[in-house]
């Protein structure tokens, strides 16, 4: 089966919503970045604070494999879907669930579902008092955020021996014949079925009504700039700043139906090796097709501006405001959209694994559920966000703050809704250790508790830490939230 997402492996028993900090593993253990972040960590989130820097005899900071993933799913309370996949997993059957394993399955993931994946491949930035901070940063980034209805659920995993179907198409040896699909029947039977028909077919807005799935993949291009631009004593230090972004658009998909109908448009780069089949011959986008890839071409490019505020009041109070991700993607190769036909019958098994990336691909290909037709080019907006925050210092070793993000559009690897956090951090040993702490909510999760450590050795020269989105991961059984950020080539001279 084509792998949709670069880390499908790490979706075993999950799904997400968008990250709001990328992969700084220092703003993921606070919950709050908008007054926090400098170098080229702020680079998405506040490009004003480039004008500021952390230790003033350090001019350049550089970094490599930092890495940030979250996934979110409902599914992961459920205690009949972690039984079944645990089964699963000691029996080395990950790859081949039975018929009620993906019962299971398709029960659980009928629910939101949320996922992000991001790494900073490299990150240099360089900040002087009198020139202002520059900097720039290569980033890959995966989010994934769907919620199916409990029969579009029911058709992903099971496929032709769906509820959906009341009449399967069953062979015995030589002999072919229409059963009665009973909702019941076992692993072997199943492996005897060929397709399944509904006799009352429903449209496949009506089918999948309720039901949206937004993913997107994309390389990252980062440069900013700030500066200060106005100091008065210590009563008030203002700075501002500008960035800037190339994305490459690896692969895009945005499905939604509701009572307006059916709507989808993707972009799935030729590396994955999906089989669009006759669709392909008649799309003006079509690429050639180059089998699966490590390094995968893009099927769309577009252009992010970002411009942000951050003032400082008597040298402890930060106030911070951002405006980041206006501007828009041009998809132009691999093009397709959906056309809202009567679904009658189905050949398929559905999904063999828990991989719900998968799910794409099982929507897409040739004999997949939807059908689709090309497409020659499509502009959609970025996922813009308008953040706030302030944040206060308590001495020396302690600051706390919160900060708010609001989402422009719904578009793929945007919040869903109003995001906020309160966090911060309390240093130890001179500011050896750096412990941090806070509470999450909105964006589409339940509340969270993010949790992390941070070492700052020779004087700030390196740094490494590690943290988590929510704490409750480590401490609660039937936790929704698996997350982890950490980085660990973080050098300052």
């Amino acid at each position: 089966m084509k792998q949709l997402l670069i880390l499908g492996a790490l979706l075993l028993t999950s799904t997400i919503y968008a990250q709001n900090e990328y992969s700084a593993y220092t703003a993921t253990g606070k919950g709050v970045s908008t007054t926090f972040l400098t170098d080229y960590h702020c680079l998405g989130i506040n490009p004003a604070n480039l004008g500021w820097k952390k230790f003033e005899d350090k001019a350049i900071t550089t970094g490599t494999s930092e890495f940030g993933m979250s996934i979110y799913s409902e599914s992961l309370t459920k205690q009949d879907l972690r039984d079944n996949i645990g089964a699963a997993i000691r029996n080395k059957s990950l790859d081949a669930l039975t018929t009620e394993e993906k019962l299971a399955a398709a029960e659980g993931f009928a629910s939101d579902f949320a996922f992000n994946f991001d790494y900073n491949a490299f990150g240099f930035s360089y900040q002087n008092d009198k020139f202002g901070g520059i900097a720039i940063a290569v980033r890959s980034r995966a989010t994934w955020n769907s919620s199916f209805n409990d029969q579009f659920s029911d058709l992903l995993f099971r496929g032709q021996t769906a509820s959906y179907f009341d009449s399967l198409i069953y062979v015995d040896g030589t002999d072919t014949t229409m059963i009665a699909n009973s909702g019941t029947i076992s692993t072997d039977s199943a492996g005897n079925v060929i397709g399944g028909e509904a006799s009352i077919p429903l449209g496949l807005s009506e089918l999948l009504n309720g039901s949206y799935l937004k993913f997107s993949l994309n390389r990252e291009f980062h440069i900013g700039y700030g500066r200060r631009i106005i100091h008065i004593d210590s009563i008030l230090t203002l700075h501002a700043g500008i960035g800037a972004k190339y994305i490459q658009g690896i692969a895009m998909m945005d499905l939604t139906a509701d009572e307006d109908g059916l709507q989808m448009y993707s972009a799935i780069s030729p590396g994955f090796d999906l089989n669009y089949g006759a669709a392909a011959l008649t799309n003006p986008s079509a690429l050639a097709q180059t089998g699966e890839q490590f390094f995968k071409s893009p099927v769309g490019t577009g252009y992010g501006f970002d411009v942000g505020v951050n003032a400082t009041l008597f040298n402890k109070i930060h106030l911070g405001a951002s405006v980041t991700n206006v501007g828009s993607m041009t998809y132009t190769g691999n093009l397709y959209t959906v056309k809202d036909t009567l679904f009658v019958s189905y050949d398929q098994d559905g999904l063999e694994d828990i991989n719900i990336s998968e799910a794409p691909a099982e929507l897409l290909e040739e004999s997949g559920l939807l059908t689709i037709q090309g497409e020659a080019e499509r502009t959609i907006k970025l996922p813009g966000q308008f953040r706030m925050g302030a944040s206060i210092e308590l001495g020396e070793f302690i600051e706390v703050g919160g900060e708010l993000v609001a989402p422009f559009n719904d578009v793929p690897g945007n919040v869903a809704e109003f995001a906020y956090g309160l966090g911060g951090e309390f240093k130890l040993l001179k500011g050896r250790v750096q412990l941090m702490a806070g509470l999450t909510s909105g964006g589409g999760y339940d509340t969270q508790m993010p949790l992390g450590i941070n070492f700052v050795l020779g004087g700030g020269t390196y740094e490494c830490g590690i943290a988590s989105r929510d704490a409750f991961t480590f401490i609660t059984a039937n936790s929704p939230t698996v997350s982890t950020a950490f980085g660990f080539a973080r050098v300052r001279f």
